[in-house]
């Protein structure tokens, strides 16, 4: 891993960052700036919670998949049929519905969500995670957002974790990792 990397990262995106704990307060009903003063009663009728959750769980209610053959052929609607059974599995063992559904919740939020799809080489099988997007950096070539050349994800793990998944025992209670 390269120092540098890890160097930009304490920099980068810190005004996106900002934001998104600014919309995460208003979300979860921090609404008031300031520390409460002494007998001070704050009340805070969160309808932005309110409404996000609701309409999310019915936006996302009721999914589906259909592939389509792509050619009339008996052999390319099999293909399809099996494409469509695979896609169903992969949402199925990942309990995509409960990840879409907290992703589509972080979208509301911030504006921003993200999915890790990975290989789960002892299982055997495609894995789909959701890591938190406060800790996702791309860097796009130039000024075209939809060629992205490197990703990072930062986030942190407990000692125990840190040595059960890298064999690492960390000088810290917790341990910084960034995959790039």
């Amino acid at each position: 891993m390269n120092e540098t990397t890890i160097n930009q990262l304490a920099h980068k995106d810190i005004n996106r960052i900002k934001k998104y704990k600014e919309l995460l307060d208003f979300y979860q009903g921090r609404h008031w700036e300031g520390r409460e003063r002494r007998g001070e009663k704050r009340l805070t009728f969160n309808y932005a919670k309110v409404f996000v959750d609701k309409v999310t769980s019915y936006l996302m209610s009721g999914i589906n998949f259909a592939v389509d053959a792509t050619e009339d052929s008996d052999e390319a609607r099999s293909r399809a049929q099996r494409a469509e059974s695979a896609l169903y599995q992969v949402y199925e063992s990942n309990n995509l519905e409960q990840l879409d559904l907290e992703t589509e919740i972080d979208c509301a939020v911030l504006g921003d969500a993200c999915y890790k799809v990975t290989w789960d080489q002892e299982r055997k099988r495609v894995r789909v995670t959701a890591p938190d997007v406060q800790g996702i950096h791309a860097w796009w070539l130039g000024d075209d957002t939809s060629r992205v050349w490197r990703v990072a994800s930062k986030y942190c793990l407990g000692a125990e974790e840190t040595e059960l998944l890298y064999k690492v025992k960390p000088k810290a209670k917790t341990a910084t990792v960034v995959e790039v």
